[in-house]
């Protein structure tokens, strides 16, 4: 890829619009645009819209489009610029004791116990019952 993509026909495009950082209510002011593209240029994100205005919108300037990759997102969600910031806790324990201690334990007492010992380590596996 060269920086220059265009995603059209995303089942739902999911924008919080702006030019800044979301914090706090901020975030959750999403807008959902069906039949949504994106056209990002030299790896900046140009426009967002529904799928037919934003290719009128390159027709009608007459782009060149043959420097994007084009991509068809039809059933799928597309969230231009997201960034998932979120972060783990440091693991404390061993993993094969761990694993033995998921598998000799129900789920329920698995979560008991994690709970606890002050929720720290990684969170136990469901495995079904």
């Amino acid at each position: 890829m060269n920086g220059n993509l265009i995603v059209k026909h995303a089942s739902e495009l999911v924008t919080c619009g702006g030019f800044s950082a979301k914090r706090g209510e901020e975030m959750s002011d999403l807008k959902i645009i069906p039949d949504g593209a994106v056209v990002v240029r030299e790896g900046i994100i140009e426009a967002v819209g529904t799928t037919q205005d934003i290719m009128s919108k390159l027709e009608e300037t007459g782009s060149d489009l043959s420097g994007f990759d084009i991509i068809d997102a039809k059933g799928r969600a597309v969230l231009p610029g997201f960034v998932d910031s979120h972060t783990h806790f440091v693991f404390s324990g061993f993993r094969a004791e761990e694993f033995s201690w998921r598998l000799r334990l129900p789920a329920r007492q698995r979560w008991k116990n994690w709970f606890n010992r002050g929720s720290t380590g990684s969170i136990p596996c469901c495995l079904s019952e």
